[in-house]
């Protein structure tokens, strides 16, 4: 067995307060910090996200009924802009799966920084949770913008159209 692997299995069985500290805040104060920043964090991202989706799914949707209330320029409209607003309300959905596995996976980082505290160890991103968090933290609002840019290429052809 490695010496590496030894100090892990040794630390792991050590509780907070065996641990050896090395920060100078006490484990209780960042333990209760560190929850409240989970708990503040997942709060404003569910609300924001929430908020997004919803507006760009209204706006999209929206689109798609007052095209269907267009009367004589029906056919025409949905001919110029429907295909658009139904890519839009696909990518919608699309920005709300990313989001909610950037949610799932930024809840489960922050889980595993309580547990490490809890434990006395220093907290440790894990390199593919990371990696997760931090693509679809990026990518959700590119696909977000894709969706309204979307909704602004079927305004102009309907523009157009009338």
């Amino acid at each position: 067995m490695t010496q590496k692997a030894s100090r892990q299995r040794n630390s792991a069985k050590q509780g907070p307060e065996t641990a050896k500290q090395t920060s100078i805040i006490p484990f209780e104060t960042r333990y209760q910090a560190q929850k409240e920043l989970l708990l503040a964090v997942l709060e404003r991202q569910f609300q924001y996200g929430k908020w997004v989706l919803s507006s760009l799914l209204t706006v999209q949707a929206g689109s798609l009924l007052a095209i269907s209330q267009a009367g004589s320029a029906t056919a025409r409209l949905y001919q110029a802009c429907g295909p658009l607003l139904i890519y839009g309300v696909a990518t919608t959905l699309v920005a709300g799966g990313l989001a909610y596995i950037n949610f799932s996976f930024a809840a489960n980082v922050y889980n595993d920084f309580l547990h490490d505290i809890r434990h006395g160890r220093e907290p440790v991103r894990r390199r593919w949770k990371g990696l997760v968090t931090d693509l679809t933290l990026y990518l959700t609002p590119l696909v977000a913008i894709g969706s309204l840019a979307l909704f602004i290429a079927a305004a102009a052809r309907a523009v157009s159209v009338i």
